[in-house]
């Protein structure tokens, strides 16, 4: 099988690609959004797209005659044009729950370490400057008997309260699609809607996928319906938060704390309101990945290619509906 990789973090693939993959290319967008030519040209006799955030749309599809899949490399895929795919009888598939424990622990970690203030103690530590580490035990707070509203009760948000579980958290979540119900009664976990959750909550995770319904969700409006002593965490999709109303809500107190993994554009830009502000911890799109899971992930990817390439079957995860 022949393998196109839409990727650009990852430099070398030589340790990656398995060995019944009889040839490839890795190519990748510039800054305007397009394939060049040059890499257009190197397509034409691929079988398979397997794809990190570059895009998949008809200029691609265009200089690939032969493309028989489309698998993106993790759970979002909102860089595929699904309308395409699905005309060229492509299927677009992602790998649901692939990383789902990894982006529970991230939620987890940044809730932690924002309940305990250990980003700053740790700057004052290192500054020598003792007394003012110690005096931020002012703000710290313990989980247990905190409200958590978890926006999406999917793999990730039902991941991530199995674990505020045990920590004695009240949990609470609003739903755009599927719930798990069982867990939620197992967990005793009660379903509001999205208002009710802002209202409620101490600390707001956003586990959603981005779509139409959920791009900047948390807006102004959502934002002045929580408090001074919210935290909100976001490990789901840049474009969920609308990040200058973020930004104003953290820099005028309108809010406590936030801690935010994804980004509208990423990688994250130097003018991004976000950069810079105190009670705001910061990651680069890294909840999903861990050792193992980016293991799982190029492992998962490549048989549900080689199911559709090799074999003729059917593949997993289907998105585009075919």
């Amino acid at each position: 099988m022949r393998i196109a990789y839409l990727i650009k973090v990852r430099p070398d693939l030589r340790d990656i690609v398995p060995e019944d993959v009889e040839d490839y290319v890795q190519i990748f967008v510039d800054d305007n959004g397009l394939y060049s030519e040059s890499d257009l040209n190197k397509l034409n006799n691929m079988d398979a797209f397997i794809v990190s955030m570059e895009p998949v749309n008809k200029q691609i599809l265009s200089a690939a005659p032969n493309i028989k899949i489309a698998q993106r490399l993790g759970v979002g895929y909102e860089t595929f044009d699904l309308k395409a795919l699905a005309q060229r009888k492509i299927p677009a598939c992602n790998i649901d729950g692939v990383n789902k424990e990894a982006v529970a622990e991230h939620n987890m970690t940044l809730m932690l370490a924002l309940s305990k203030r250990l980003f700053h103690a740790s700057d004052l530590t290192e500054a020598a400057n003792w007394s003012a580490s110690r005096m931020l035990t002012e703000e710290a707070f313990e989980l247990k008997g905190k409200t958590l509203g978890i926006v999406g009760f999917g793999d990730s948000g039902s991941s991530l309260a199995k674990r505020a579980h045990p920590f004695e958290m009240n949990i609470i979540y609003s739903e755009i699609k599927d719930v798990n119900l069982d867990l939620a009664k197992k967990l005793d976990a009660e379903r509001v809607d999205h208002d009710e959750l802002y209202i409620r909550s101490d600390i707001i995770c956003i586990c959603t996928d981005l779509n139409d319904t959920t791009k900047r969700m948390i807006d102004t409006k959502a934002l002045s319906l929580m408090n001074s002593n919210t935290t909100l965490i976001c490990c789901a999709r840049g474009g969920i938060l609308d990040e200058n109303a973020v930004a104003s809500a953290l820099k005028t107190g309108s809010i406590l704390q936030a801690g935010i993994d994804v980004f509208e554009t990423e990688p994250i830009e130097r003018n991004n309101p976000l950069i810079g502000i105190k009670n705001c911890i910061l990651t680069s799109h890294v909840a999903g990945v861990t050792k193992p899971t980016t293991a799982r992930i190029w492992e998962w990817a490549h048989e549900n290619v080689r199911s559709v390439v090799k074999k003729g079957e059917r593949p997993r995860w289907i998105r585009n509906g075919l």
